[in-house]
Order: C-alpha cells, then sequence, then structure tokens
C-alpha cells in the first residue's frame, strides 16, 4: 500500500517533470525550429528571435505563480495543480502541431509565442505547488532530501528528452529529426501529463493547509500579506534563486548547446553537432539525478546558507574555463564542461534553493511567496539569459564576453548570501508542528 505522503512526491514529480520536459525540448530544438518559424539570412538572428519566444514562456510564468499560487494559498494545494498539468500538457501538445512560417506565414511564430505564454502560465503555478505540498508532508529536518529528491526530475526531464533526441535521430536520422522528430517529443508531453492527473485525483491536501484550514486561519489575501509582510525574503529569493536556477541552469543547459555549435561555427572556432552537445548534456542530466539527492540531504547537514555560498565560489572560479573547453570542438572537453558546471555551478545549490525558498514563507502565503520569488526570479533572469548571452557576443564580436556575466551574477549570489540572508534551516511556521513526528 503506497503512503499518502509518497503518492504527493510521485504526484508533484510528474508535474516536475513535465516543467522541465517542456523547456529542455525547446531549448534542445531552438537550433532546428529557428529557421523553420524564425527564417533569417543571419543563423544568430534566428537564434535571438526563438530566444525571445523562450522568454515569452517565462513571462507567463510570474502570472501562473500569482494567479495559481493565491489560489493554492485560498483553497488548496491540490486544487491548483490540477489545473496546472492539464494546461501544460495540452499546450506542450498542440506545440508540435504547429505549422511553420513557410506553410502559414507570420501566424505561426504568433501563435509559437502565444503557446509558449499559456504553457508558462501553468508552469507558474506548477513549481510553487509541488514544493508547498511536498513540504507540508515530510519532517522539516529531512526537507532538504526531498528538496533534492523533486529536484532531481530535472535531470530526470532532460535525461528523457536527450534520450529521446538521441533515440529518434537512430530510428529516422538527422534529416528525419529536423522535419517531424522535434514534433514528437513535444506532443509526447501530453502523456506525462495525463498520467501526472490520473496520480493527482487520488491524493489529498496537506495536513498542514487543512490543520490552518480547519482552524480558520487561511489567509485572507495571501497575495497582498505575501507583498507586504514578506518583501525582504520575496526580493532575496528572488535574486538568489533567479541566478542559481535560472542564469546558471540555463547557461549550462539551454545557452551551451548553441554556443559549441552555432556560435562556435560563426565566430570560425572549432564547432561539434547538435548531436555532441545532446550526449554530454545527457551525461550530466544522469550524473545530476544522484547529485540532487545527495547536495539535498548535504543541506541537512550543513545548512542551506552555507551550501549557497560554497557555489557562489565555484561559479566564480569556473566562469571562465567553463566557455573555454566549451571552444575546444572535441566531445572530451565539451563534456567536461557540461557535466562540471552541472554539478559544481547548478546542482550543488540548486537541489535545495527551492527548499531554501519553502523555509522563508509560513504556510498561509507560502505558495504565493514562493511562486513569486522563483517564477519571477527564474522568468526574468533565467529567462532572458540565453538572449542576453547571445546578445553580448553579437553586438561586442567577442566570444568570452558571457565570463563577464556569470562573474557579476556569481558576485551577487555571493554578496546577498554573506549579507542578506540568515539560515533557513530548521525554521518551523504555524501548523507545522504536526511535521516533526514524519519520517
Amino acid at each position: 500500500m503506497v503512503s499518502m505522503k509518497n503518492k504527493v512526491i510521485i504526484a508533484s514529480s510528474f508535474g516536475m517533470a513535465l516543467e522541465w520536459y517542456d523547456f529542455f525540448t525547446y531549448s534542445y530544438v531552438a537550433t532546428i525550429i529557428a529557421p523553420l518559424f524564425f527564417p533569417s539570412i543571419n543563423p544568430i538572428a534566428s537564434l535571438l528571435a526563438v530566444y525571445v519566444t523562450f522568454f515569452i514562456g517565462f513571462l507567463g510564468r510570474p502570472l501562473g505563480g500569482i494567479i495559481f499560487g493565491y489560489l493554492g494559498d485560498k483553497l488548496g494545494r491540490r486544487y491548483s495543480l490540477i489545473f496546472t498539468i492539464l494546461l501544460t500538457g495540452f499546450s506542450v501538445f498542440f506545440i508540435g502541431l504547429l505549422p511553420t512560417y513557410y506553410q502559414i506565414g507570420i501566424l505561426a511564430p504568433i501563435l509559437l509565442a502565444l503557446l509558449r505564454f499559456l504553457d508558462g502560465v501553468a508552469l507558474g503555478g506548477e513549481w510553487g505547488g509541488a514544493f508547498s505540498l511536498t513540504s507540508e508532508y515530510v519532517n522539516p529536518n529531512r526537507r532538504g532530501l526531498y528538496s533534492g529528491i523533486l529536484q532531481s526530475t530535472v535531470s530526470i526531464a532532460s535525461l528523457l528528452v536527450t534520450g529521446l533526441i538521441l533515440l529518434i535521430t537512430i530510428l529516422i536520422g538527422v534529416k528525419g529529426f529536423d522535419v517531424i522528430g522535434w514534433r514528437i517529443i513535444f506532443m509526447s508531453g501530453l502523456l506525462i501529463a495525463i498520467i501526472g492527473l490520473i496520480i493527482r485525483l487520488r491524493i489529498e491536501d496537506s495536513p498542514v493547509f487543512r490543520k490552518l484550514q480547519g482552524e480558520g486561519k487561511i489567509s485572507k489575501n495571501p497575495l497582498s500579506e505575501a507583498i507586504k509582510n514578506y518583501w525582504k525574503p520575496l526580493l532575496t529569493g528572488l535574486l538568489i534563486v533567479g541566478i542559481i536556477n535560472g542564469a546558471w541552469y540555463y547557461t549550462n543547459f539551454a545557452y551551451s548547446i548553441s554556443y559549441a555549435t552555432t556560435i562556435a561555427k560563426k565566430f570560425h572556432y572549432p564547432y561539434v553537432t547538435l548531436q555532441t552537445v545532446d550526449f554530454a548534456v545527457f551525461i550530466a542530466s544522469i550524473i545530476g539525478i544522484f547529485a540532487s539527492i545527495m547536495f539535498g540531504y548535504l543541506s541537512d547537514l550543513i545548512g542551506r546558507r552555507k551550501q549557497i555560498i560554497i557555489n557562489s565560489v565555484f561559479a566564480l572560479l569556473l566562469a571562465f574555463p567553463y566557455y573555454y573547453l566549451l571552444l575546444q570542438g572535441n566531445f572530451l572537453s565539451i563534456a567536461s564542461s557540461i557535466i562540471i558546471g552541472a554539478i559544481l555551478i547548478y546542482y550543488f545549490a540548486g537541489a535545495i534553493t527551492p527548499i531554501f525558498l519553502v523555509e522563508l514563507f509560513p504556510p498561509q502565503v507560502r505558495y504565493t511567496g514562493i511562486s513569486m520569488a522563483y517564477q519571477i526570479g527564474v522568468g526574468f533572469i533565467g529567462g532572458l539569459t540565453p538572449f542576453i548571452l547571445t546578445y553580448l557576443v553579437y553586438v561586442t564580436h567577442n566570444i568570452f564576453s558571457p565570463v563577464l556575466f556569470t562573474i557579476i551574477t556569481g558576485l551577487v549570489v555571493l554578496g546577498l548570501s554573506l549579507g542578506a540572508i540568515k539560515e533557513t534551516k530548521g525554521n518551523i511556521y504555524e501548523g507545522e508542528d504536526i511535521l516533526k513526528t514524519s519520517k
């Protein structure tokens, strides 16, 4: 018999996996769909247009976080999560059915942007609900571990997408993938959504929320309360998570693909094929599953703040070597760069920043608070990162200009973690005393 806690973890994992499945798919096939929806003589110009559409998806995420966060704090976490997974699944599916620019003209990129926006709205409510629901089922002393387990779905989704790309490419070839393969991957997201929905219909809301609801202690307006009473942790969390889980994550798992292929070729540096980088990401994703869980557990031992500080130092030290290795034009160097970047620049603290946010806000405004911090931070900082880095190279004509971006963001995280945040591990709020006996 599967316990309710385990059902909740499984249900949350499916939604998280679908969230990342969509964004991985769009990132990985960016160089393929660029000329299909944004034809241009200059390949970098087409890529910039794709990244603008990529960012439009992030614009929807703060709105989704506010809408579903408000509903989740008022009516229950489960209530919101049922709607988010449905909207996500259908948005991803219809992207796979879209005609190209050559078939319907300007309407193609407009429809792509609209579906990306709707997908972003759904995903904006998914993340905060998954972590709020899970954290309110588990022992507070083990929240780091469960955060790592949920964050491992990032790697599982990456593994699934990269594995599908490799499999479909083997079956129908590179040309076949460029024509129909990328559509199959998008449309497959609906299957994940359906499975996740079935599981979510069979779970109960969090015991913490039900306790507060029974005592009449639900916030009347969680949005205004979160902004008015918790603006400092909201802003701090927004910047830290926006950089680690946004900028650094999308640098390593999205921008690196274009950097080692299209951009390297344009600047006459050694370059590799999409499939070569894809395989490197595939390996990093396998490692990431275990790294997320391990680093999550580590934070239960040493604390969240110390882990974030160490992560920022790694980013500063590895900024130049990371980009240098991506331009060597061989698999070993590129794999080394992406794997080291994944483990030390992203996973080390990226596995526990969600629970760091959870512990900044009480249950009455948690869904709203963490959704706003994460979705605005990752949405604007992370969503713009591939565009910013591509634009920096484009205007400076210096292929190493992205190094400066990594150094600046590293200094911001280091400064905030040293001077603006306190340790959150062990924070217990009203209604959470019932979790102390949880296993």
